[in-house]
Formats: C-alpha cells, structure tokens, sequence
C-alpha cells in the first residue's frame, strides 16, 4: 500500500459532483431546444450559427422582463456556416476565432450554447480538410481538436449545451429494373453534427411534439438524480425545473 504523499500522482474521487448540466439538445424544427437554454441561469452567450434568434430571444427577454422585472443578460456572437463556398483559410479564421471566443466565454458566463452544434462541426471540418471526407482515418486529428474543445467546459462549473438538428439517413439501394448500385433516403431521422457528442455529454434530450404536446426524452443521463430519469418521457419543462430532477437536493434559486 502506497504512503500518503505516493499518491500525489494521482486525484481522488470524491462523491460530489458539480452541480452543472453539460447536455445535447436534438430534435425537429420547432420543439423549443432553444426556448429551453435561454432558461439557463444568465449571464448566458449564445455561440450562433444560423442567424436563428430572431423571434425567439427577443420575445423571450420581454416575457422575462414582464414576469421579473428584470434583464436578463444574454449574449450572442455570430458565425458563418457557409464555410463550402469558402476556402480553407476563411474556414480556419472562423475556427480560431470561435476557439476564442470559447475560451473567454468559459471565464466569464454562467451558461452557454452551440445553437447549432451541427454548423460548428462543419466549420471544424472544413479548416481541417477544406472540403468534405469520408474517409474516417482523416477525422483523428479533427475529432481529437473538437473533444478538446467541448472537454474545456468539463472543467468549469458553467452549465453548456449543445443543440444539434436533425437529418434524413440515406442507405445503399438497388435499382430493380437495371441493377445499379445507389442509395435513397430512409423514412428514419438522426441527429446531425459530430457522431461523438452523445458520448461526450453528460445527458442527451431529444425535444418532440408529439401532436398534442412538446416532450423531452431523456436518454444517457449523469448526476445525483440521472438515474431517475433516464430513459423516460417528461412533458417540457423550463431549464431550471429540469435542473432540479437532475440534482435532487438543488433549489429553483440555484438555478436562475
């Protein structure tokens, strides 16, 4: 057995955890994935790819002020996606930029959010290679850069989401008629951006309406109360009520 100061090498585990939700937000157009991050506690930066806000923050910051009494900071910065139409070198100026971003974002803010973690992706894929690959060896050092990045937030207590859309798989299909190799779309939908993200958050919400309501689904879900609600249904709720089943012992003031 070791003395005490030979385990200096190492950190010991504690049976705390930091009361912060790191989650990936997926769904359809329209099933308030963003409503429901601008209920994190402020000050809260948006990291915005698809110019989306309008008519959402906006209605969102009256109501706010309405009910309280009170502004709510909210920050946004701006990226361009249309990173396919550019070069590689415009591609690689948006990612610094947005690496710097991240890193002052991480100091200063409460809460944050990638709305969409789909673009940001692409923007990371084309500085890397400066057009599409499919080839998956190519993808080690992107991915490795882009782990890196959302890792960061592991190390603050800062509450950070990642929004992602949605999109129609394709699968290999054959032409009856002439036997020709393609592919056709498939009557399913994934979520799009980095095929890593469910695994390097600590919850993922799928947002859905079901024809009469908004629900979430909870899947992989980490903290005192995730096993709860893991792989459950819940009607939708705002951040903070979800904030509390996550981590049972947690007030609503903890969260606003």
């Amino acid at each position: 057995m070791p003395k005490a100061n030979e385990w200096s090498r190492y950190t010991k585990l504690t049976d705390t955890s930091k009361q912060r939700i790191i989650a990936a937000s997926f769904g359809e157009v329209g099933t308030l994935k963003t409503s429901f991050w601008l209920t994190t506690p402020a000050p809260i930066v948006i990291h915005s790819t698809d110019k989306g806000l309008e008519g959402v923050v906006d209605v969102y910051l009256k109501q706010y002020y309405e009910l309280t009494g009170q502004r709510k900071d909210i920050y946004r910065v701006e990226y361009d996606p249309c990173v396919g139409i550019m070069g590689q070198d415009e591609a690689i100026t948006i990612r610094d930029k947005f690496e710097d971003d991240w890193a002052h974002t991480l100091k200063y803010a409460r809460s944050t959010f990638w709305d969409k973690e789909t673009q940001v992706y692409e923007i990371f894929k084309y500085a890397e290679f400066g057009a599409p690959s499919d080839t998956p060896s190519n993808y080690y050092a992107l991915d490795q850069r882009y782990r890196h990045v959302i890792n960061l937030a592991k190390d603050t207590d800062i509450n950070f989401g990642l929004i992602q859309s949605m999109k129609t798989p394709w699968a290999p299909k054959v032409n009856k008629r002439t036997g020709a190799e393609g592919a056709a779309p498939t009557k399913g939908r994934e979520r799009r951006g980095m095929r890593e993200i469910e695994e390097l958050v600590h919850l993922n919400l799928e947002h859905v309406w079901n024809g009469e309501a908004f629900q979430i689904n909870i899947g992989k879900s980490r903290g005192p109360g995730g096993r709860d609600i893991q792989n459950q249904t819940i009607d939708y709720v705002e951040f903070p009520t979800f904030a509390q089943l996550v981590f049972p012992d947690s007030q609503e003031t903890d969260w606003v």
